[in-house]
């Protein structure tokens, strides 16, 4: 599983990287928005995980902008915010984000999130490459 994490504490990356530990999950990670936004559009990702409150550009912007115009359109989206409250709950939810998790309950809440919502898709380049060589 590849996930993004666009977050400005590295400390919410290593908690994820240790709650999602069975998935045995790349994860990269981004601090800014505009940094995650930019990583998005290059590369495809199983899973966006970012903060609303980003510097530069917003979770809220960085999403609406991947929405539109990035190879992750369909990429579910978790939001976390330190409280998830109604205007956050409907910007989310007009986003079509998987989830939104208040800070407290990442641990509690993320990996069951993401064994609900989200699909892993097969590496097609790996499958490709092993089965159009011959093993002697």
């Amino acid at each position: 599983m590849k996930i993004l994490v666009v977050h400005r504490q590295k400390s919410i990356v290593d908690q994820i990287k240790s709650l999602l530990g069975s998935c045995n999950p790349v994860v990269l990670h981004a601090v800014t928005g505009l940094d995650g936004l930019l990583t998005s559009r290059v590369e495809r990702f199983d899973l966006i995980i970012c903060g609303t409150d980003l510097p530069v550009v917003t979770g809220f912007e960085l999403v609406r902008s991947i929405r539109t115009n990035s190879i992750n359109r369909e990429a579910p989206v978790i939001f976390l915010s330190d409280i998830v409250d109604d205007k956050t709950q409907h910007l989310g939810n007009a986003l079509g984000v998987a989830g939104m998790l208040a800070m407290k309950d990442v641990e509690g809440m993320l990996a069951g999130i993401v064994n609900d919502r989200v699909k892993t898709e097969p590496d097609k380049v790996w499958k490709d490459l092993f089965s159009s060589t011959s093993l002697n």
